[in-house]
């Protein structure tokens, strides 16, 4: 009877998921809810509020840390950087989170600009393993990402397609 409730809840949370256009909050809370009613469950709980009550917690726990996740972080810290950096020569900046233990390199390689268009080539480190509800989904991401971010006249930064 546990495992049918396990399966019925995980079908129902992916039905879920696929009928709307969702963000990585909305994932946590998905994730969060999964996790602890399936734990509620397996651990014996029978009453239904206190099910409920497992899903509520899971659902706010993981849309907290899917909302301000490191990826958060590392765009935010990026972002500063373009902005921030000279407009000569080479600069460099990075992050680490002591509660997790990711971190991130962003390297500014070159400034340029293409008429009115402030350009940048850089260069960004990022090490980042998922934490609860991803624990053990994909460990340890470390990804290099080269590439040009172009200032447009309002401010926002985008990537460079040559």
């Amino acid at each position: 009877m546990r495992l049918e409730k396990i399966i019925w809840i995980s079908l129902v949370s992916l039905l879920l998921t696929n009928c709307a256009n969702i963000n990585r909050s909305e994932v946590g809370a998905v994730l969060g809810t999964t996790t602890t009613t399936a734990s509620c469950v397996h651990m014996g709980i029978d009453n239904p509020y206190a099910i409920a009550g497992c899903a509520v917690i899971g659902a706010f726990a993981g849309a907290e840390i899917m909302y301000k996740s490191d990826y958060d972080v590392h765009n935010a810290v990026f972002v500063d950087h373009l902005n921030t950096s000279p407009n000569y020569g080479q600069s460099y900046t990075n992050w680490y989170n002591s509660k997790t233990g990711n971190s991130g390199i962003i390297k500014v390689t070159r400034s340029y600009t293409q008429g009115p268009i402030k350009c940048k080539d850089y260069d960004a480190t990022v090490d980042i393993t998922n934490s609860w509800p991803l624990v053990g989904v994909g460990g340890v991401k470390r990804e290099v990402i080269f590439g040009t971010a172009c200032q447009l006249p309002d401010g926002q930064w985008v990537e460079k397609h040559d």
